[in-house]
């Protein structure tokens, strides 16, 4: 097994714990987390296999339509599930889903 990919997964769970401790100790909404988290979670981990405009097309007015929707009602702590979701789901689009051809 890489050295790298060993030291990264020990950096990206402790990065996931501190953050999840974060939110905790500041009394940021666990539910907000957990939605912000499963609605880029799967955007993220496929975002590197999109090779279409239309794709990332669809991706963007996803992106941004969640982005209103998180402003406009106030749901900043959904941010923290997104940051989440940016390590755990970057992380895997980076090791192990391929390019579809």
């Amino acid at each position: 097994m890489d050295v790298k990919k060993i030291i990264l997964g020990i950096l990206v769970g402790l990065s996931v714990f501190g953050i999840i401790v974060y939110s905790v100790n500041t009394d940021k909404s666990l539910i907000q987390l957990f939605i912000g988290f499963i609605l880029f979670i799967f955007p993220i981990m496929f975002i590197s296999s999109f090779g279409s405009t239309f794709a990332a097309f669809t991706l963007t007015i996803y992106v941004a339509v969640i982005g209103y929707i998180i402003y406009i009602y106030k749901f900043y702590d959904t941010l923290i599930g997104l940051l989440l979701a940016i390590i755990i789901g970057g992380s895997i689009a980076f090791f192990r889903i391929g390019k579809y051809e």
